[in-house]
């Protein structure tokens, strides 16, 4: 059968031409634009209003929340800086919200915020748009993210996936398809039978009784279906965390993972005080934080967490709050991937 999935996912493929063209005729796409500045909110309705769509404002994180929750947007604009109620951003709750993956978020932001350059290419904003708001292009760069969204992605080299070998045990057959559609990234997230052979890849690892591995695999099912920025990284995260779960020792103890659950939580837990620290300027705090990620993440089986706390450190050592700021996005992005919260869109709208 991983076979078969394999023959399947070696198959190339060309843009799908329904994919790529604009919204059926009649239909309006829904764009929710998020500003605490109500003059900012004003001129960009009034520079999108000869176009059809629908548009939904809010100058709050709680407005924000319930219109997005309300409306099913096809994008979202926001100013990268609005608060929620806890301290934090609500562009990191909205990043970090499963079911907004499939919607491209783009960054409202002035050079004066300190938004990275290279936030897209990080796995958090699929565009910015620079205020002060250009009247005239915004309408132009509008429709450019909405296409981007619809557009099938680069074909897939199919060479990059070997056949599987029929005397492997089912834990190396995973194994290997695992490994070649990591090596397959990005274009591998999109063939026709990604979809399908995750989905019987959760199947077949029934067989190994291991419930988490089954659960991470049904979400990269769910993520193969998506092409922002952010479904990109966190199908890349989750194919990652699978062939760590793959490779992990079978006999470990039983308890061990309680132990993975209970890091997690103080993980997540410890990001209103890294916040504050951000707020605080308190990089010493930070650079520790960092250091103690670093070092306890793979430990724990969360490779990743190593990485994003090694450049956790490096970045409060230059004392860089733009960077900083975005790696605390990753960690509770990554969580939320390992352990995500049982909530949903409504519950998840009070706790802003």
């Amino acid at each position: 059968m991983i076979r078969n999935l394999l023959a399947t996912l070696g198959q190339r493929t060309e843009p799908s031409r329904a994919a790529l063209r604009s919204a059926p005729h009649g239909a309006r796409n829904t764009i929710v634009i998020i500003d605490d500045h109500p003059e900012n909110l004003r001129a960009m309705c009034l520079a999108l209003a000869g176009e059809s769509y629908r548009l939904e404002t809010a100058d709050t994180a709680e407005a924000a929340i319930r219109k997005v929750s309300a409306c099913k947007p096809d994008l979202i604009l926001v100013d990268a800086q609005v608060p929620a109620t806890d301290g934090t951003r609500l562009t990191r709750r909205l990043l970090a919200d499963e079911a907004l993956l499939p919607v491209p978020i783009v960054a409202l932001t002035g050079m004066a915020t300190g938004l990275p350059v290279d936030s897209t290419a990080r796995g958090r904003y699929d565009g910015n748009i620079a205020k002060p708001i250009d009247a005239r292009n915004l309408p132009g760069q509008v429709r450019a993210f909405l296409e981007s969204s619809r557009q099938a992605p680069s074909h897939y080299q199919a060479d990059l996936l070997r056949p599987a070998n029929p005397a492997a045990d089912r834990r190396q057959q995973a194994s290997s398809l695992l490994d070649a559609i990591e090596a397959g990234l990005p274009d591998s997230q999109f063939v026709p039978g990604a979809r399908t052979g995750l989905h019987r890849l959760a199947e077949v690892v029934g067989g190994l009784q291991n419930g988490e591995l089954a659960d991470y695999l049904q979400q990269a099912e769910r993520l193969s279906k998506a092409s922002t920025v952010r479904a990109r990284s966190r199908f890349r995260s989750v194919i990652r965390l699978c062939r760590e779960l793959i490779q992990r020792d079978p006999d470990e103890a039983p308890g061990f993972t309680g132990l993975r659950a209970g890091y997690l939580d103080h993980r997540r837990g410890e990001l209103g005080s890294l916040d504050h620290s951000l707020r605080n300027g308190d990089f010493a705090a930070l650079r520790k934080a960092g250091h103690n990620l670093k070092g306890t993440g793979a430990a724990y089986g969360f490779s990743e967490l190593t990485d994003i706390g090694r450049a956790l450190e490096a970045a409060a050592k230059d004392d860089n709050p733009a960077a900083v700021e975005m790696l605390l996005d990753q960690i509770e992005a990554y969580i939320g991937i390992v352990r995500p919260l049982k909530k949903d869109r409504g519950d998840y709208a009070t706790g802003i």
